[in-house]
């Protein structure tokens, strides 16, 4: 990566302000691979969770071993984790000042985070309005499937589903908060395009040569709203 190529913050972007979150109904919930059949467990999310390092630490120090066996496990099967660099205790120096936090919970641990900026960005799809912009999103490394390719018979199933759906769907609802209008945007790794696509619902714009080359994905209007019904989360 070019450190030159690096983004720029945007300063004239509005302070999405997201206050309290609306209850979710129906309450939030991960399917349980482990169960036979799989079946629905409570989860919490929790908007503004502590950006402090301690609290980072601590899912890096569950997250790193699990993180590089998944990623061995992956080039057994020819696949490569393109996140295998992330530490999340890298970003406690950006928030909360830049980001803030969203974590989804379960059986006492994170099992998935996210960080979203605190200013807007200028939508890409539809000019003069303004997207939320989420700048990291990862499942804990137990949630991925092994191999990442559904065509094939898989080694290890992810421990539990949903975790990346429920944190889109918690951007979205703070976009709505934000005067966002449910828009939201964001970079993501090939590795994700099938998830953004296919299972958000989000349209792909291509490669962003202003960031790292990485693919950049979007709501257009009305249909982030129409997904958190089809994903059965509530606005």
């Amino acid at each position: 990566m070019n450190p030159s190529s690096a983004p720029v913050r945007p300063t004239h972007a509005l302070n999405p302000s997201p206050g309290s979150p609306r209850p979710f109904n129906p309450p939030p919930f991960l399917v349980d691979t482990r169960l036979s059949p799989p079946g629905y467990t409570p989860a919490t999310i929790t908007r503004g969770y502590p950006a402090t390092q301690n609290h980072l630490d601590a899912i890096e120090r569950l997250w790193a071993p699990e993180r590089e066996r998944l990623a061995a496990d992956l080039r057994a099967h020819g696949e490569v984790l393109e996140s295998a660099h992330w530490r999340w205790t890298n970003k406690a120096s950006r928030s909360p000042h830049w980001h803030g936090l969203v974590a989804v919970e379960c059986e006492g641990q994170v099992q998935g985070i996210m960080a979203v900026e605190n200013l807007l960005r200028p939508s890409r799809l539809i000019p003069n309005t303004w997207v939320l912009y989420v700048d990291f999103i990862e499942s804990a490394p137990w949630n991925y499937r092994v191999p990442q390719d559904r065509t094939k018979p898989a080694v290890r199933e992810s421990r539990f589903r949903r975790v990346g759906t429920l944190l889109i769907a918690e951007a979205i609802r703070m976009s709505l908060g934000a005067t966002a209008g449910a828009r939201i945007g964001l970079h993501g790794l090939g590795q994700a395009e099938a998830f953004y696509v296919r299972q958000c619902g989000m349209t792909l714009l291509g490669p962003d040569p202003d960031y790292y080359g990485l693919v950049y994905f979007e709501y257009p209007e009305g249909v982030a709203q129409q997904r958190l019904t089809a994903l059965e989360v509530s606005a």
